[in-house]
């Protein structure tokens, strides 16, 4: 018997008496209650294959630095930039830059003050690695950058839009050190930077460049192709856009972020 209490003829009263019974019983509901939808919300949670998501999670995709090409600004990039936000990305990870020069001098000293600003990125966003978008010259900077200094530990993904990998025949601007460094397939530059790998670290860092048919400025077309890359990818035909428009190009944007999501677990 729980806290009855009796009448002077000795009949429990159902009106009378101590109310902890009841306050009891309202008590053991709400905790019974609690108890079930905590356990419904984790069995939901096991079937959805759902995870308490930690806040590196959280933060999402890699930050992206995009580089522009020699004598581009930063601003060249804003196309992509904005194509990256509009598809989700976050404004906070995303990046435009380029060197002192803007890729007009020595692009090993290119790589240098790359280096330095992926570590100030790493530092501001707290990512452990960034993804390299780059275009034209740039794509060779990068490359060094990966190779020959710290950035296969801190390269996630790197893309490589138009680069004049193996030199061009377009090359009438030698009066730029850049220019002179990829201005054949044979200057010590890039026989240097191809080899033994045109790939350096691809065990940590994941590769796709991006060329087009239509462009003028790395040619012959498969320049831009790498050897070992995990993706070289080809746009061709009446639609393919010239050096300028690549990197603003709607196909090679969605290209871009389909490799990119694509490889972000790897």
């Amino acid at each position: 018997m729980l806290y009855a209490s009796t009448r002077s003829g000795g009949t429990a009263s159902p009106h009378s008496g101590d109310r902890r019974p009841a306050r009891a019983r309202r008590l053991l509901r709400a905790s019974l209650a609690t108890l079930l939808t905590t356990g419904l919300l984790g069995l939901a949670a096991q079937a959805s294959g759902a995870a308490p998501r930690s806040d590196a999670a959280a933060a999402g995709h890699d930050p992206v630095i995009m580089i522009p090409g020699m004598t581009g600004s930063p601003a060249t990039m804003n196309a992509m930039k904005s194509d990256l936000q509009t598809n989700g990305w976050p404004a906070d990870r995303l990046f435009t830059w380029t060197d002192s020069s803007s890729m007009t001098q020595d692009l090993a000293k290119a790589a240098r003050e790359l280096s330095a600003k992926v570590d100030q990125v790493r530092d501001r966003t707290g990512a452990d690695k960034v993804v390299l978008a780059t275009w034209s010259a740039s794509t060779l900077a990068a490359r060094y950058y990966i190779k020959n200094l710290d950035g296969a530990d801190k390269v996630s993904q790197y893309i490589g839009i138009a680069g004049p990998q193996h030199g061009t025949a377009n090359n009438g601007c030698q009066w730029y050190v850049s220019c002179q460094q990829f201005a054949s397939p044979t200057t010590p530059f890039l026989r240097a930077l191809n080899s033994p790998s045109e790939v350096p670290s691809n065990d940590r860092v994941d590769y796709l460049t991006i060329r087009s048919t239509a462009d003028r400025n790395a040619t012959p077309t498969d320049t831009a192709a790498l050897a070992g890359a995990d993706e070289n990818y080809l746009m061709s035909g009446a639609a393919a856009p010239n050096h300028l428009m690549i990197v603003s190009n709607a196909a090679a944007l969605a290209k871009m972020r389909s490799f990119i999501t694509a490889h972000e677990n790897d």
